[in-house]
């Protein structure tokens, strides 16, 4: 079907367009295992069960965790086979957690649930095996098409976050939003990517961003930055330079803080008077303005450049995250969590962009796929880090102090991580 889709597009639009559509789209619904949801519907589910807070921030980093193991086996798996087996069999795995969610009778099948739901979302349908479809198949155009696949998740959050409180609203439970998710995952993800994603574009007889781009001039006096597709780099390379280290704790240190916010975002509010509806409102719109900011800070690395971008975004997520202190109404809360999305989003896409700028697309999967084992880790760990400073300082000002101190260091790892000297010069 992709090669008569092809015939049919001609030249008027290119395939890869198609591929990081269906790529997105298994982002997108991946999203109801993300920290964003997990996080909107946490009163509801300890309300139901008992179980506590820290309980259920476990079951997150247990699913986390096992999404990071299985991220390097993913991006390697995309490099050499492309993604179209990979991304139908994660959203059946995905969908059979779901539903054993929904049907969880114990806190121990819980954990079963989300450690499939999470695994297969994290690991193989969004995080690495996702941003090296967008890097196989774009070069000059890679920054907005990386920012569209990042946007995907965070948009997905919104949405599930919006759906499922109406749905609770109108006389659902948690379970059954759950159900409902596993049978959405194989229905809208597996048909397209097993009709429509093929494994790079040389395999149809195309090339990245479907022929030569013009690029933009670079200004007097400075040279055309160099690109990593220009050399062979492997992944035994890579690790052993000091820039993928830096590049990793950067990403790590950021990935934790964002799962912080966005998982603690609804509680915290709701502790400064704000409704569970519009707190849950608020962290949709963080999600929806966040979304937007991969797209901009993606498109804006065409011009400038990423490292030094990626480090403007997380000393501005510093700011943000202490201005959210001050909200004392539902408007502040709104607002400083549209501002917030935009500030603390950025990361994701810019850190792949530096990476394949850095590295180039050959071994991209593999290099990405052995980051995002540590940044899920982190994912995972961050708000069971904050659930304990809780618990000792009954206090959410520590613990934005905390995410607020974690965005300087990552600007400070972005700062030191200089571009390597390639393996054949």
């Amino acid at each position: 079907m992709s090669d008569r889709l092809v015939a049919r597009l001609g030249g008027r639009v290119y395939y890869g367009w198609v591929v990081l559509a269906v790529a997105s789209l298994g982002g997108f619904i991946s999203a109801g295992s993300s920290q964003m949801y997990m996080g909107s519907v946490l009163l509801a589910i300890t309300q139901d069960t008992g179980w506590s807070h820290t309980a259920i921030s476990t079951a997150l980093l247990a699913g986390t965790v096992t999404g990071g193991l299985i991220s390097p086996l993913a991006g390697a798996w995309v490099d050499r086979r492309g993604p179209r087996l990979l991304m139908g069999l994660a959203a059946m795995v995905m969908a059979s957690g779901f539903v054993l969610m929904g049907w969880s009778p114990s806190l121990a099948v819980f954990f079963l649930g989300y450690i499939l739901a999470r695994g297969a979302a994290q690991g193989a349908l969004g995080g690495a095996a996702q941003r090296a479809i967008a890097v196989h198949w774009f070069q000059h155009y890679r920054g907005r098409a990386l920012g569209i696949a990042s946007m995907s998740v965070p948009l997905g959050g919104a949405a599930m976050a919006f759906a499922g409180a109406w749905l609770q609203r109108h006389g659902w439970d948690w379970r059954e939003v759950f159900v409902a998710m596993g049978a959405l995952s194989v229905l809208v993800v597996v048909p397209p990517a097993w009709l429509l994603l093929r494994r790079s574009p040389e395999a149809l007889d195309l090339q990245p961003d479907g022929g030569p781009v013009t690029r933009h001039e670079a200004k007097p006096g400075r040279r055309p930055r160099p690109s990593g597709d220009d050399y062979p780099w492997t992944l035994q390379q890579a690790l052993r330079t000091w820039a993928l280290r830096l590049l990793m704790a950067a990403a790590v240190v950021a990935i934790a803080a964002n799962g912080t916010v966005v998982f603690y975002h609804v509680t915290y509010l709701v502790s400064r008077g704000v409704s569970q509806v519009q707190a849950v409102t608020a962290v949709s719109i963080l999600a929806l303005t966040g979304a937007l900011a991969n797209v901009v800070w993606g498109y804006l690395s065409e011009f400038f450049s990423e490292r030094r971008l990626a480090i403007v975004s997380q000393l501005l997520a510093a700011g943000g995250i202490l201005l959210m202190l001050t909200v004392d109404t539902t408007t502040g809360a709104l607002v400083l969590s549209a501002v917030l999305g935009l500030l603390v989003r950025g990361e994701g896409s810019l850190t792949g962009l530096i990476l394949s700028r850095y590295f180039g697309r050959f071994a991209f999967g593999r290099i990405a796929g052995v980051m995002a084992s540590f940044q899920l880790m982190a994912l995972g760990l961050g708000p069971v880090i904050a659930s304990a400073v809780y618990d000792v300082y009954h206090s959410y000002a520590a613990i934005y102090g905390l995410i607020a101190a974690g965005y300087v260091g990552s600007a400070s790892f972005y700062l030191l991580a200089r571009r390597p000297t390639p393996p054949a010069a």
